[in-house]
């Protein structure tokens, strides 16, 4: 689909009603354009056809419209609130999940056949930040569908978030951009207590890349370490184990993708490691004895469980033109 939603100039009658400007966008459609577009709006919306019109308003008569700024449906731009948490934005966000994660699990399931293992400790924590080694590129719906049926906000680059469509659809999904420069872990912190309200859960991959079918943690960042001092709620570890099945790996019976498993580790609490210092504030040093003992505990984790390194590629590469590093200094 590469046309774009139009803002209409001029008032029009339409269901003997005056329809605004800022109430309507005007869509130069075929069939399928049509189609697809009319069925995203009544996600969040109620709109309907006239001429060649698509009237958008809300159940509550307040016009809305659909067209952010740059002409993208509802854009993130660096500078911005990371996470909307508006009634509309939930509620579309809540659609595409359900939509998606079905077809994701399948996925992933046939890829890696994905087992968890005690689940059942993240229940009873009503906010928690959780922390995983990162190691597949279907490692955001491994996480998702951890706390089913509720969601889970998870980091990833700002520039994945700024780029066009796959960006805004990546926010309906959970996605929470970490911002580039010195204030991203502020701007974060600033509206987490009012995200907490709405999902329980806040995922960091604290090794700050992806490191494929990777069994050695790698050192972790200190950000998620930090958000959870500040809030005095625990960390939960989760681990992927790979284990290489009934046959040698690459053999002609073997796998050539290992087989996954995600255990939820117990929970660990700030007030263990962290200390302040004379002006009141964490310091530096005990977030890192805080995350490296979740990091410890993690690999203990893999280690008792002999997870194979077998399978092991290196970093994942990029999405280039959306967030590897030459489009990331552009910006």
């Amino acid at each position: 689909m590469h046309r774009q939603f139009q803002p209409v100039d001029s008032a029009h009658t339409c269901r003997s009603c005056t329809v605004y400007p800022y109430m309507v966008v005007h869509v130069p459609w075929t069939t399928v354009e049509l189609v697809v577009r009319f069925s995203l709006a009544a996600i969040v919306f109620e709109p309907h056809l006239c001429g060649r019109m698509v009237v958008v308003q809300n159940r509550f008569g307040q016009g809305l419209s659909v067209e952010g700024s740059g002409g993208g449906l509802m854009p993130y731009k660096h500078g911005r609130p990371v996470i909307d948490l508006s009634f509309w934005f939930r509620t579309a966000s809540r659609w595409a999940f359900y939509m998606t994660i079905p077809i994701a699990m399948l996925f992933n399931f046939m890829q890696h056949a994905t087992r968890y293992k005690h689940r059942w400790r993240i229940y009873g924590i009503r906010k928690a930040v959780t922390v995983s080694n990162h190691t597949t590129f279907l490692d955001p719906v491994k996480i998702a569908a951890l706390p089913l049926p509720r969601l889970i906000f998870q980091t990833l680059m700002e520039a994945t978030v700024e780029f066009p469509v796959l960006g805004t659809y990546t926010r309906l999904l959970g996605g929470v951009p970490i911002p580039r420069g010195k204030t991203s872990y502020r701007k974060i912190f600033e509206i987490c207590e009012r995200a907490f309200k709405y999902r329980r859960y806040f995922h960091f991959y604290a090794e700050g890349e992806c490191f494929l079918y990777n069994q050695q943690i790698r050192e972790f960042q200190l950000g998620a370490f930090r958000l959870a001092a500040e809030l005095d709620i625990p960390v939960i570890p989760l681990v992927t184990v790979f284990s290489s099945g009934l046959f040698k790996p690459w053999s002609f019976w073997g796998r050539s993708l290992p087989v996954e498993t995600l255990v939820v580790l117990e929970p660990v609490y700030p007030g263990q490691f962290v200390r302040r210092d004379e002006k009141g504030e964490i310091t530096t040093e005990s977030l890192r004895e805080f995350a490296e003992a979740v990091r410890q505990k993690m690999q203990s984790e893999i280690d008792r469980r002999g997870g194979t390194s077998a399978f092991y590629r290196g970093r994942m590469e990029r999405l280039q033109g959306i967030n590897d590093d030459s489009t990331v200094a552009k910006r």
